[in-house]
């Protein structure tokens, strides 16, 4: 080729084509991350979906310069998600590179058929589309079984037309960038593009370096020009995403489970919420549509008051409404003297461990607690390995099961990424672990998080599981062991503290010290709003759908058993009907 043809086509861009090209290439890069947003959520890490979306937009703009893309995708994800073990990471990248092929090889076909009926087509490129396609489509069908319903076909179709507008956004960047007087039609270009973006990718090399290019070429005929339109095509859609990509990463500080300095339970934020830096302190922001909510008490380490107003005006910029939830005295007074609408709502218990002490007349239920389940062989056992997991896993599943679910928003739910941060106890009753209880836990102060158990406890087992904590916390110099919140009979309706009644007796068997929570919202309108989608996010979250399902199921099974004939027969074997 003409070198200096090629020079020539390079000057002559504009500049707005370039401009146009860019934006197209950030379109490109917003659709595929919205490929890792769906599939943490068929995975079910816990992450927000715009985080995800943020992860993969950084890995996809690395891993497609450099090559590789699986390999260099996990990396650039585990770096950005820290709090992701690596085989989860693994996985994501690997669904994510294979339902992408799967997606692009319906589209290749597409594309052969166009241009196979344009231009005459060699049948090797039919036959290796085919083949690919298969390949492909095979394989997530035949993976599809192992997400146990989460991968649906809306997903499936939600996948099938972010990968379509990827190609078309970049094949766009691709086009405007042609030198004026190209005869080469739109369509044309997109059906080459949709076939050497899928010789690039299996060629693994750095941009698909060669593969790439020389399928273009050889599918449009182009010459000079559209190798300069190339050139300029890596610089906008590869090497500059890539730079600003890395930048961002090595630059980035995410903060990890071990570097929060608030309270405990803010190690449930990668679950159900976020770390944010507001208003020069440190928040956690919990999910919820339409609402920016922040959860439980703020950064006790700043001693001057939180401007509530600024609060406010950061969340109207995201296109939400600023809530306060669970909040802390100092807090709702800020608010108040804001205008906001305030209402105390619930009750913290607190124990201070080095204080604490079984000895007085306060202590006689939980005495009794205890010497009932001495008596009926319990005994508490702090879990130190990872052989425990599986055990722990099954009895959150039963519970699970039996419950309905789980409690969401600022409710823990279980996973195993999330107990191997926290201290668990065991309760086991002849060698056979039947419950267990979790904390999260910070440098001075641990949250009660989880409590589960299969069938029914001996009495006093979970009283038992309370206090081996509290003693641990004390050996560890733990200043602070929060029992979680209950609602305050006497600023909530009735019928919902009456529901509460067993687990306010439940913690009041500590004496421990009762702290008022707060909500508050900007008027009174969002307040009972917000309250109303906060009370559905914790009782009734969408996670919950599989489990409801599974419940009536094992419902319909018993009912199947005690069904007329079975009870015809139970007569007919204990003579009367009395008796059965």
């Amino acid at each position: 080729m003409d070198i200096s043809a090629i020079k020539n086509a390079l000057v002559a861009v504009e500049l707005k084509s370039c401009s146009i090209a860019a934006l197209a290439t950030w379109l490109s890069l917003r659709a595929v991350g919205q490929y890792d947003a769906i599939w943490h959520q068929t995975l079910r890490t816990g992450i927000a979906p715009h985080v995800a979306a943020r992860a993969g937009m950084t890995a996809v703009a690395i891993a497609q310069t450099l090559g590789f893309g699986a390999i260099t995708a996990s990396l650039v994800r585990l770096r950005s998600l820290p709090q992701m073990s690596l085989w989860k990471v693994t996985q994501l990248s690997a669904a994510v590179s294979l339902t992408f092929m799967a997606c692009w090889a319906l589209y290749a076909l597409v594309a052969v058929w166009w241009l196979g009926a344009t231009m005459k087509l060699s049948p090797i490129w039919v036959i290796l589309i085919a083949l690919t396609s298969i390949i492909m489509l095979g394989a997530v069908a035949f993976g599809r079984d192992r997400f146990k319903g989460a991968l649906t076909t809306t997903r499936l179709f939600q996948l099938m037309g972010w990968t379509g507008f990827d190609m078309l956004c970049a094949s766009a960047a691709l086009y405007v960038l042609l030198p004026a007087g190209t005869e080469t039609q739109f369509t044309m270009l997109f059906a080459a593009y949709i076939i050497a973006l899928g010789a690039g990718l299996l060629s693994s090399s750095p941009g698909g370096a060669g593969a790439f290019d020389l399928t273009l070429l050889t599918l449009l005929s182009g010459q000079e020009e559209m190798v300069a339109s190339l050139i300029i095509f890596r610089v906008i859609y590869y090497v500059i995403p890539a730079a600003i990509a890395f930048i961002a990463i090595m630059s980035r500080k995410t903060p990890t489970t071990s570097d929060i300095k608030g309270p405990a339970f803010w190690g449930l934020a990668y679950q159900t919420g976020d770390l944010r830096h507001i208003a020069g302190r440190d928040w956690f922001i919990g999910r919820l549509p339409f609402f920016h909510c922040s959860i439980g008490a703020h950064d006790q380490q700043h001693s001057e008051p939180v401007d509530v107003q600024k609060i406010g005006r950061v969340a109207r910029r995201r296109g939400r409404c600023g809530v306060f939830y669970n909040c802390s005295p100092r807090l709702a007074a800020a608010a108040d003297r804001a205008g906001w609408y305030v209402r105390r709502i619930a009750m913290e218990a607190v124990v201070r461990p080095n204080n604490w002490t079984l000895e007085g007349r306060g202590f006689q239920t939980l005495r009794r607690k205890l010497r009932r389940a001495q008596l009926a062989g319990v005994h508490i056992q702090q879990a130190n390995d990872a052989h425990t997991m599986p055990v722990l896993a099954k009895i959150a599943r039963n519970w699970a099961i039996q419950h309905g679910g789980e409690m969401g928003f600022s409710m823990g739910r279980f996973s195993t990424d999330l107990i191997a941060k926290q201290r668990v106890f065991l309760i086991k009753n002849d060698c056979e672990t039947i419950g267990f209880v979790t904390f999260c836990i910070s440098h001075d102060n641990w949250h009660l998080d989880l409590i589960r158990h299969q069938g029914r406890l001996p009495d006093g087992a979970m009283h038992a599981a309370i206090v081996a904590a509290i003693d641990a916390a004390a050996a560890e110099n733990v200043t602070l062991v929060s029992l979680a919140t209950v609602p305050d009979p006497r600023h909530t309706p009735s019928y919902w503290s009456e529901r509460k009644r067993g687990l306010i007796q439940f913690k009041r068997s500590f004496s421990p010290v009762w702290l008022p929570r707060y909500h508050a919202a900007p008027n009174k309108l969002m307040f009972w709003i917000s309250g109303l989608v906060i009370a559905v996010a914790i009782h009734r979250p969408l996670q919950n759908l599989p489990w409801k399902a599974l419940r009536l199921i094992k419902i319909a099974a018993l009912e199947l058993k005690l069904s007329p004939r079975h009870d015809k027969r139970l007569v007919k074997q204990n003579g009367s009907p009395e008796r059965s």
